[in-house]
């Protein structure tokens, strides 16, 4: 078994490159957060003197440090987790013709469940060790920004543990398990004929389906129950507390963490109510249906670039009503890692859904669309990812709002010039750039290679 999981892997490695790169990255960005975590944590335990309310200053500063340091790695495991999951699942998905043919020469589905899932841990393990050598890197070159946007003590300098490094790893296999958990167990459960006809997505049954939801459910509802938890812990020590500024940015942190979960729900919720628009022209109803059909496709390419919002969102929005002193420049400094990781999972998920596009490209070729419609189609379905992430974005924002103005006793008639309204729209502009060019790219990638081409070629 062994043999052949490493073989399959380095035959089809290919498929695999995508996955890897979010993987790198990720570790690259968990463990640097986490060696400039320590770097921080040393830097205030040895400051002297007193704070401004007579108690040891380093006390106040690892407090700080502490807070700011496990904020910020929430955040990057949040979008780790995210797009890792993602990737691991659409990795899987497209191999679903090579599974049917092992199932075919007498692979068992316990065999071949163990089998992808090994590969997805070798994956997770590539990224870990990876990352923590790009981590060093990222933490030198970070710690310099930090330190020039007050957010790190002048000659702080990063430090790398031993524990990095596993958890690094187990943040990675349980993030890319968590993603490949279902198209694993789909392939397992489905019939040889329906994985060598690329079906195994649609032969769920009741029971596992009721599995699935009644698990994501569960999720949402303990998120739920720490975001209320936050506004039990608002109004309990009142507006302008300590308890209430620290309590803030975590529940809103754990409301996006929410929409997050709930994304698989609204995705296609949202694409339904979007489509209903009035706009003439085939191309509009050509990417609105395939935006409805491929809503699992939609919903990966859509969660990397809501996380990313999200985190503007409630790190800035937060600073804008009196939570913290987080400006642009320094958000970059702290954030940036995230921001990588969200970023480049959005752009890995479009890559790799790039055959089933370059596919519909070729059926539409085939039945006689011009070449116009059949670019125009493909721009309107990377302008309704960007629009569903940014009506998330905005859903988000909302609950950030909810949390942060009790917190600091901001009048809800002065909300909305406390918002990060240029800031949203700064990442949104670049969420549809990102998306419209990200897919016309990849389903250009082949265009000299044909219809019929196109139209037999694999995920």
């Amino acid at each position: 078994m062994l043999r052949l999981l490493l073989a399959d892997l380095r035959h089809n490695a290919g498929t695999w490159t995508w996955s890897c790169v979010v993987t790198l990255v990720a570790g690259a960005c968990v463990s640097g957060q986490l060696m400039i975590m320590h770097g921080e944590i040393d830097s205030a335990a040895r400051a002297t003197g007193l704070s401004a309310l007579g108690k040891p200053l380093s006390e106040e500063m690892l407090h700080v440090a502490r807070l700011m340091s496990g904020f910020t790695i929430a955040c990057v495991v949040l979008a780790a987790t995210t797009v890792l999951s993602a990737t691991a699942g659409l990795a899987l998905a497209q191999r679903c013709r090579d599974h049917g043919l092992w199932r075919a020469l007498g692979m068992r589905p316990g065999t071949l469940r163990a089998v992808l899932l090994g590969q997805l841990v070798i994956v997770a393990v590539i990224g870990s060790l990876g990352g923590c050598l790009v981590g060093r890197a990222m933490s030198a070159l970070t710690m310099p920004l930090l330190i020039e946007q007050d957010v790190a003590l002048p000659g702080t300098v990063a430090r790398w543990d031993p524990a990095d490094l596993l958890w690094t790893a187990l943040i990675l296999a349980g993030s890319v398990i968590l993603g490949g958990w279902g198209p694993a167990r789909r392939a397992a459960r489905a019939t040889e004929t329906d994985l060598l006809h690329g079906v195994e997505e649609r032969v769920r049954s009741s029971a596992a389906r009721t599995v699935g939801i009644v698990l994501r459910s569960l999720v949402a509802l303990g998120l739920a129950a720490g975001v209320v938890s936050t506004v039990v812990v608002i109004r309990r020590d009142g507006a302008g507390s300590t308890g209430a500024a620290e309590a803030a940015p975590l529940g809103a942190l754990g409301a996006l963490a929410l929409v997050c979960v709930l994304a698989a729900w609204c995705v296609p919720l949202l694409l339904r109510a979007v489509s209903l628009l009035p706009l003439p022209g085939p191309a509009w109803h050509v990417a609105t249906r395939t935006a409805q059909l491929e809503s699992r496709r939609s919903t990966a390419t859509v969660l990397p670039f809501l996380v990313a919002l999200g985190l503007v969102i409630v790190t800035l929005g937060s600073s804008h009503m009196g939570v913290g002193r987080i400006n642009p420049d320094s958000f970059m400094a702290v954030f940036g890692p995230a921001l990588t990781t969200a970023w480049t999972g959005g752009i890995a998920v479009i890559a790799m859904s790039a055959g089933r596009r370059r596919r519909d490209a070729a059926l539409l070729s085939a039945a006689g669309a011009p070449a116009t419609q059949v670019r125009g189609a493909q721009v309107l379905e990377g302008v309704l990812h960007a629009v569903v992430a940014l009506l998330l974005g905005l859903v988000v924002c909302a609950l950030n709002t909810l949390l942060v103005a009790p917190a600091t006793g901001t009048a809800w008639a002065d909300v909305p010039s406390h918002l990060p309204w240029k800031e949203i729209g700064t990442t949104g502009a670049l969420t549809l750039a990102t998306t419209c060019l990200a897919i016309v790219v990849s389903a250009w990638a082949v265009r000299g290679a044909g219809v019929a081409t196109a139209l037999r070629s694999r995920d």
